[in-house]
């Protein structure tokens, strides 16, 4: 008779395996990256909630914790200024390119919104909001100050090396991931992914955010004139 087969208790069961410590790494990072979104919603949201009926008062609220937001006038020039540059209306991110030098240069010749922002704060190391007058909304404002908290609490995504990718992404793809990747080394990846979920985020900040304080208020503000919708 054939022995029977030995107890397997003691014996190695793969799917009772401590954790690999590398998931481990991969869960933590992802649950502190999950934190931080979340608390630059949060922070968002209420500085939103007190100044949603006075972009202007937000705005120095920006300027309060030491970067300047100038206002551009009218007409195109300003907004085709920036264009030339190869930069965006909104928050713009501080670095040590030529475009970026320029820029200081051009915003010698205006005055930041508030009468407060302290002379170190012109220099722009953290940053600058430059928005052309008709795009000074508490829509546009919401956008670009999620991603300014987001910039602040050093969340990844707004390196040079990462906005610099995310700009071809859109500019030459199309906002579309295809063959190009194959060419990439995994830092510029990793940069890239980055930079794609900042703006996301961002932009699912600003429909929640829409849809629980802004329209509200418009709809209230309608409400004495007998023009709210149902």
């Amino acid at each position: 008779m054939a022995a029977k087969p030995s107890s397997t208790r003691g014996s190695h069961n793969p799917i009772q395996s401590p954790a690999l410590p590398e998931l481990d790494d991969t869960f933590k990072l992802v649950a502190e990256t999950r934190q931080q979104v979340n608390q630059v919603a949060e922070s968002a949201r209420d500085a939103i909630q007190s100044f949603y009926t006075e972009p202007h008062r937000l705005a120095e609220f920006i300027e309060s914790h030491g970067t300047p937001v100038y206002i551009l006038p009218g007409g195109p020039l300003p907004q085709l200024l920036l264009k030339t540059l190869g930069l965006e209306p909104g928050f713009i991110l501080p670095d040590h390119s030529p475009q970026f030098r320029a820029l200081q240069k051009l915003l010698e010749h205006y005055q930041p919104l508030g009468g407060t922002v302290r002379p170190d704060a012109r220099t722009f190391q953290n940053g600058v909001f430059v928005i052309p007058r008709r795009l000074f909304s508490m829509g546009f404002l919401s956008h670009q100050l999620h991603h300014w908290l987001a910039f602040r609490s050093g969340m990844d995504g707004y390196c040079p090396r990462a906005r610099r990718l995310y700009k071809r992404f859109w500019q030459e793809q199309q906002g579309k991931i295809g063959k190009e990747v194959y060419k990439m080394d995994v830092e510029d990846i990793l940069a890239l992914k980055a930079a794609i979920a900042r703006d996301v985020e961002a932009l699912q900040f600003l429909k929640n955010i829409a849809n629980e304080v802004l329209i509200p208020a418009r709809q209230a503000r309608r409400i004495p004139n007998g023009t709210a919708s149902a």
